[in-house]
């Protein structure tokens, strides 16, 4: 490019004394503008209006090569621009005399021709108008403007050269983009209905349904039920409506079996729970599935069995009544005795649902309860736990992280904590968050956005339209933002 002839032009002046002479005159020339380089496009236009009434006494035989040169704050970029010339008035009349009588001459080509040439008026006001353009690179947006001289006397002996900085801050600050996004007040409950569930697996004898409380491991599986009933019981902020409970059986053994063998198991186990505990009279009601098939493909789903998918395929694929028999068939049996040891007997299990109403909190309770049962707050309520704690702080994050965890199918959670994670900076966590739920047309603003920090400008522009073209609040703003900031920037 012309940019790299300029730069050898310099060197043609006596690169190879770097010394600075004992007097400088770059110094004395002044630039009354801050910001001299303006992006125009892909382009960079650099207009300067010097002040040269400063620049000590000129020799008059001096020539001075100053390239203005447009370099990086923060890396080793620079590019150098065509160079002017400023001279002592001896050293005026040679060169112009030179350039007129040869066409030839190197300041007559194309390439090399300076921008000016100027003849220093010791002592007298003066200025001069510079201009230049060179393809915009992002490094310039925190560049300065340096003013590099290989000076010359009679004879082209060479001076020495100097350097000076005219600013620090040179590229006229560029659009920054004003994105609006505001913390979801989320709407409060009339009636907090929820939902608490516990896992129970009790065993029973083969073949059998009678419920045996000493039996294997039952001592301390209802002794957990025991704890949850009692601590329903004695909860005033809570009040108990109802238990249910579905049972389920493991896949080995016949369909009509395991259906019957489980619906017995639920009955006894029912009968057992209502005649310990008088509270769930009337408020107990129960169901049973049989062979959990739904159960087994979820957890082998998750496994590191070598042979999962062909399980999978026989799940899938295969009528119930085969799928014994074919899974027996993948490797002469391993696999199946792998199966009825680790994977069947967690499928054995009764899922009680406790079904509650919780009361209203009071924000000191409020901020008690997120950290022990945060699903019985409403998410008024958790915004007013969020809201207590400072702006930025680690406890108005966790709130809502633990809120998002509570409620997978709230909103206002995770657009919450992402809306924090972005006025922290944390970017890739709330892209991260975000974009597991994109599926989801409320989230679309925030997940452009969290692009546009990501700098992932055409998903952004995307998510951003399309939250628009839905009507959501903010959105076209943030997008003729997102717009005007790429036009100016990028």
């Amino acid at each position: 490019m012309k940019q790299s002839r300029y730069i050898i032009l310099s060197f043609l002046f006596g690169m190879s004394t770097l010394a600075v002479t004992g007097q400088t005159h770059l110094g004395g020339i002044k630039v009354s503008e801050k910001h001299v380089v303006k992006k125009t496009g892909h382009t960079a236009n650099v207009k300067m209006d010097l002040d040269l009434t400063a620049i000590p006494d000129m020799n008059s035989n001096l020539l001075m090569v100053v390239t203005p040169i447009i370099r990086s704050n923060t890396s080793n970029d620079q590019v150098a621009l065509r160079p002017f010339l400023l001279m002592g008035n001896r050293r005026y009349r040679i060169i112009d005399r030179r350039i007129a009588l040869d066409k030839h001459h190197i300041y007559n080509q194309p390439d090399t021709k300076p921008s000016a040439m100027v003849k220093r008026r010791n002592g007298k006001e003066q200025s001069m108008d510079y201009s230049a353009a060179t393809p915009y690179r992002p490094w310039m947006r925190h560049s300065s403007m340096i003013l590099l001289a290989e000076n010359s006397g009679c004879a082209d002996c060479p001076l020495g050269s100097e350097e000076t900085t005219l600013t620090d801050d040179a590229l006229v600050p560029l659009y920054e983009a004003d994105y609006q996004y505001e913390i979801i007040v989320p709407e409060g409950e009339l009636l907090k209905k929820r939902e608490e569930t516990l896992s129970a697996h009790l065993a029973y004898q083969v073949g059998k349904y009678v419920v045996l409380p000493q039996f294997d491991g039952n001592p301390a599986e209802l002794a957990r039920i025991d704890s949850k009933l009692k601590e329903i019981g004695n909860d005033s902020d809570i009040i108990f409506e109802k238990l249910s409970m579905v049972g389920y059986a493991s896949p080995e053994g016949g369909v009509e079996y395991n259906a019957k063998l489980s619906k017995d198991r639920a009955h006894s186990f029912a009968s057992y729970l209502v005649n310990k505990y008088p509270i769930l009279k009337s408020r107990f009601e129960y169901d049973w599935k049989g062979q959990d098939w739904a159960g087994l493909r979820a957890a082998v789903t998750k496994s590191e069995l070598s042979q999962k998918d062909a399980i999978l395929e026989i799940i899938d694929q295969k009528p119930v009544g085969e799928r014994t028999a074919a899974l027996r068939a993948i490797d002469g049996g391993s696999l199946y005795a792998t199966l009825l040891s680790d994977y069947y007997p967690p499928l054995r299990r009764s899922e009680l649902t406790f079904h509650i109403v919780v009361k209203g909190f009071e924000l000191d309770k409020a901020r008690e309860i997120i950290k022990t049962h945060p699903s019985r707050l409403s998410l008024a309520e958790v915004y007013a736990v969020a809201q207590s704690y400072p702006e930025g702080s680690h406890e108005r994050y966790e709130t809502w992280t633990i809120a998002e965890k509570t409620f997978p199918k709230a909103i206002e959670p995770t657009a919450n904590a992402a809306i924090i994670d972005l006025r922290a900076g944390r970017y890739p966590q709330a892209l991260a968050r975000l974009e597991a739920r994109k599926s989801e047309p409320k989230l679309w603003m925030l997940l452009g956005l969290a692009y546009a920090y990501s700098e992932k400008w055409a998903e952004a522009e995307s998510y951003l339209t399309r939250a628009a073209q839905q009507g959501q609040p903010g959105a076209q703003h943030n997008l003729n933002e997102l717009r005007r900031y790429m036009q100016d920037n990028l």
